[in-house]
């Protein structure tokens, strides 16, 4: 009979080969491609941040990409990282936000080994740059129209975040889609900053701002502050009879009560989008301008108030002309 030790090793030898058979004929696992999402303000803003985040879910839950998500803060860390080798570099950075217009632009001349899909931006100039801007124009016209044919008081508001030239397609589609469906109609307009995106996280002023309006007789508020939004929904559900409208993401949830309709931005699917393109190598640069025409904006609305889709929808046609207009006149 062969000594018990003798087996035992004879097993161990044979379960090392094996392991090292296994080391060097099983195939390594390859690196997959690196995402940077890079937002202004972060998730949890209950409208464009997290419109972005759901079209990086949902790429992500499809494709085969490591991700890295950075905030406003961590605006200094990223010409470093980069710089870096191995698998934290990435090879596609998407920037939301016209606040990123300088330093995208600047990026990419520093990098050119990396493709940036800038989401909001102007054209940067750069060739490993696309931007794509989601004109709100369209949507935001019938919204005018919406807050027109609810109104019982002929006053109605429009509160934006800050100033610029992004906001100005919010704005001006909002005024001119209420002066057509009445043209003696009252707009009161505020931003939360005049100058600074902290007005898209000032929930506390965006609510004095709507009391004011609500006070003076506003009824109907266009609500174009990101997370500020909250406020001044806050103060339509303290006021019976007053409702808001929210934007880029259905914000219905803010308030079933109030919330007539929202003016959707897809970009969540001009991310899915950009991912896709760059990992099958159909991204090309240059700049993009898409709306109401192309599917990426719209009016969505509250079930409870889904009666006035009929009257705003026969607008529809005259709101994809006149956002044509706008455009071609930039």
């Amino acid at each position: 009979m062969k000594p018990v030790y003798g087996i035992i090793g004879g097993l161990a030898l044979a379960a090392a080969l094996v392991l090292i058979a296994v080391f060097i004929t099983a195939p390594h696992e390859p690196e997959r491609p690196m995402v940077y999402m890079v937002y202004d303000i972060g998730k949890g803003d209950l409208s464009y941040a997290d419109s972005a985040y759901r079209g990086l879910f949902a790429a992500q839950e499809k494709l085969l990409f490591d991700k890295r998500e950075f905030t406003r803060a961590d605006r200094g860390r990223l010409p470093g990282l980069m710089k870096s080798t191995g698998r934290e570099k990435p090879g596609l950075v998407i920037t939301l936000g016209y606040t990123y217009t300088d330093e995208t632009m600047q990026l990419a001349q520093d990098n050119p080994d990396i493709t940036f899909l800038a989401i909001d931006q102007a054209g940067t100039g750069a060739a490993n740059v696309k931007t794509y801007e989601i004109t709100a124009y369209g949507g935001s016209y019938l919204a005018g129209v919406l807050a027109a044919s609810v109104t019982k008081t002929r006053n109605i508001g429009i509160i934006l975040g800050t100033q610029s030239d992004l906001m100005e397609a919010f704005q001006q589609g909002y005024l001119d889609g209420a002066r057509a469906a009445d043209p003696a109609i009252r707009v009161q307009e505020a931003y939360v900053r005049d100058n600074s995106s902290d007005g898209f996280s000032d929930p506390a002023r965006a609510k004095e701002i709507a009391d004011g309006m609500y006070r003076d007789g506003a009824d109907v508020i266009y609500l174009v502050a990101g997370y500020s939004n909250n406020g001044a929904v806050a103060g339509a559900k303290e006021r019976p009879g007053r409702y808001v409208i929210g934007v880029d993401s259905d914000q219905t949830s803010l308030g079933p009560s109030v919330v007539l309709a929202s003016v959707i931005k897809r970009v969540d699917r001009v991310v899915y989008t950009g991912i896709v393109e760059y990992l099958d190598g159909s991204f090309t640069s240059g700049g993009k301008v898409s709306g109401l025409e192309d599917g990426v904006t719209g009016l969505s609305f509250n079930p409870r108030f889904e009666s006035y889709n009929a009257t705003v929808m026969q607008w529809e046609e005259k709101a994809r002309e006149e956002e044509a207009r706008y455009l071609a006149a930039r």
